[in-house]
């Protein structure tokens, strides 16, 4: 009796937390249903019990103690808090599971049930301070993804998803027969909640995960906050996944991951076409990320839009790319109307990343296309206030050619890196107060872009041997209020003939040994390697 009470008083103490507070209602403790909690013992059938009796007393707590578990799948209901206590950690261990409605990589399929989540939910939350494992590792011997040959591209999952991928390009929605063909082969996301609204998924610690982590497909206001991901390594374990989703509030999370830090999409092609659900109203702010692909990711899945996005307050360390926005041909759709501000950035491969050629795995490159709903469109979109040490390439811009990027403003960077800034197949492209200071090459190169606009650009290590600035084929850019520091050897260099179409105006260059030079020379082919081996076509 006075364990009970005691019990008791602990979990109305958690009742009160004002964080938790969306859903009130009666505690039910898993280990009252039957939970063994001994390390060992499959303790589904208590969660399944304990949930079930929330979903019958019309909503609930239900507790999850300090223990050992291991546990299947677990299926929430609406009006529902599932707490995982101090102390709580529940395994989940590879296995096959059963099939639902859902989202593959930003594809409609039939995919396997998430590890937690459900469809169509109100009020729902996710918290505590308790920790929830599973191994990738494991999961990848069960659903193996197909390795590329020089025949074949491969397949981020296996043979059967590749051909559903194929046969959706010509004919969305596919057979039934082909999505349950390439279901086997598919993995299960850690949290996924669907067609769901009024979610909150705060404080647990994730350590490992089948594929991505949290997912929130087809959501309306939910916040993610005071998560600690640790997926890292870990194959498409990308930490937070928005997805085809509104008004979303991410904060104070830190996240170490095999993929995508916190990675936003709105559907993948033709299929995405037809959904046409768009992402929006996104806020992230106050988080850390540590060895992912990209920090922050827009895309590649961009083929129902994504807009009206802001993120801040971000450090990375060791990622491959910080802001990372990417989409290719084929996919439609875009970005629009987004905000990056206030990164710290450190060790990263490529510090500020936007480009139309990406190619995922199991992709081949496309050639230049006619432009149609399946050009990726890029524009508005601001990024300011960045500090980007010891990188490879602190800035690249990718723009289509039939389709340029458009309205980019970059504003208030200091970068350092073994290259310069790359920018190309742009058009009205803002550069203010952007310092970069590069080991070869030219500090910004810039071709094929129209009205574009550098103003108190500058690197305070200039090289001798390579110019400040390079400009070839960008009629009508603007060089304005920069300056040459002490051991520049050219400021602005620009194809013959092409100096007669820029603007220079208020430059302070007396410390330059040029302060312009009209030279036929091809900085790109020392230039960073593009985004994942594509090559620019010139």
């Amino acid at each position: 009796m006075i364990v009970m009470e005691v019990s008791n008083l602990k979990i109305a103490a958690i009742l009160l937390l004002p964080s938790l507070a969306l859903c009130a209602g009666p505690p039910f403790n898993v280990r009252e249903y039957g939970a063994k909690a001994d390390g060992t013992t499959l303790d589904t059938e208590a969660f399944r019990a304990a949930i079930q009796a929330a979903k019958k007393a019309g909503g609930g707590t239900v507790f999850v103690p300090a223990g050992h578990y291991v546990s299947g799948p677990i299926e929430l209901v609406s009006n529902l808090v599932l707490y995982f206590d101090a102390g709580a950690v529940v395994r989940f261990p590879a296995m096959r599971l059963p099939f639902t409605k859902g989202r593959q990589q930003s594809i409609e399929a039939l995919t396997p049930v998430p590890l937690i989540g459900g469809h169509d939910l109100e009020n729902v939350t996710v918290g505590g301070r308790g920790t929830l494992m599973s191994d990738n590792a494991e999961w990848m011997k069960l659903m193996p993804r197909q390795k590329s040959s020089s025949s074949d591209p491969g397949s981020a999952n296996g043979p059967n998803w590749e051909h559903l991928l194929q046969v959706l390009e010509t004919k969305t929605p596919a057979s039934q027969e082909d999505y349950e063909k390439a279901a086997p082969e598919l993995r299960p996301s850690f949290v996924r909640m669907m067609e769901s609204k009024n979610v909150l998924i705060e404080g647990l610690h994730f350590v490992g995960s089948p594929m991505w982590t949290v997912h929130l497909l087809y959501t309306d206001n939910a916040t993610v906050r005071d998560l600690i991901i640790e997926t890292n390594p870990g194959v498409h374990t990308d930490g937070i996944a928005i997805d085809s989703s509104r008004n979303v509030r991410i904060s104070n999370c830190y996240i170490d991951t095999g993929d995508d830090g916190i990675v936003i999409k709105a559907g993948k092609d033709a299929d995405g076409l037809r959904v046409n659900r768009p992402t929006e109203n996104v806020s992230i702010t106050n988080c850390s990320v540590h060895h992912a692909h990209g920090a922050v990711t827009i895309g590649s899945e961009t083929s129902g839009w994504i807009r009206n996005l802001v993120a801040s307050n971000i450090t990375c360390k060791d990622t491959q790319m910080g802001v990372r926005i990417k989409s290719r041909r084929g996919r439609g759709g875009g970005v629009e109307d987004v905000r990056f501000d206030n990164w710290t950035m450190e060790g990263v491969g490529q510090g500020i990343n936007v480009t139309n050629f990406y190619i995922m795995e199991g992709e081949v490159r496309t050639g230049e296309r006619p432009v149609s709903k399946t050009t990726p469109v890029f524009h508005n979109i601001a990024i300011s206030n960045m500090t980007i040490n010891g990188s490879r390439l602190p800035i690249n811009i990718e723009g289509l050619p039939e389709m340029p990027i458009a309205g980019l403003r970059i504003t208030d960077v200091i970068a350092s890196g073994k290259a310069g800034l790359k920018a190309y197949n742009t058009t009205g492209l803002e550069l203010h107060s952007v310092q970069i200071n590069a080991e070869s090459g030219p500090a910004f190169l810039v071709r094929d872009s129209k009205d574009a606009e550098l103003d108190h650009v500058t690197s305070r290590r200039p090289l001798a041997n390579a110019p400040v600035i390079r400009v070839d084929r960008s009629p009508g850019l603007i060089v304005r209020d920069s300056r040459a520091f002490s051991g520049t050897g050219t400021f602005l260099s620009t194809g013959p003939g092409e100096l007669k179409s820029l603007i220079l105006e208020g430059n302070v260059l007396g410390l330059a040994k040029r302060a312009t030079q009209e030279l036929k020379a091809d900085f790109w082919k020392e230039a960073e390697p593009p985004t994942e081996g594509e090559s620019a076509s010139r």
